[in-house]
């Protein structure tokens, strides 16, 4: 499974908890249209950190960075990056 993968079913089986739309596309927004709120992004949060052993700082908990499964994405890999430096 790759990172989109992982976020996706963790959306789909978590936040929708088997409810809604079965398939999230990699670019659909995801606050934009209700899937994941202010609750849910901190549920993602805290699944990012555990999954991919992460620490994500404040500076990046913007809603950009949770807009879309790329951008969340997007924000694990360049957080991984980070770690390997």
């Amino acid at each position: 499974m790759n990172t989109n993968d992982i976020i996706r079913s963790f959306i789909s089986s978590e936040l929708l908890q088997g409810n809604g739309e079965s398939v999230i596309g990699d670019d659909d927004q995801l606050i934009e249209s209700g899937i994941i709120d202010s609750l849910g992004v901190m549920t993602m949060l805290l699944f990012l950190e555990e999954q991919f052993s992460l620490q994500i700082p404040g500076e990046d908990l913007v809603p950009e960075n949770f807009a879309s499964i790329s951008s969340i994405a997007t924000l694990v890999e360049r957080q991984t990056s980070k770690r390997r430096k």
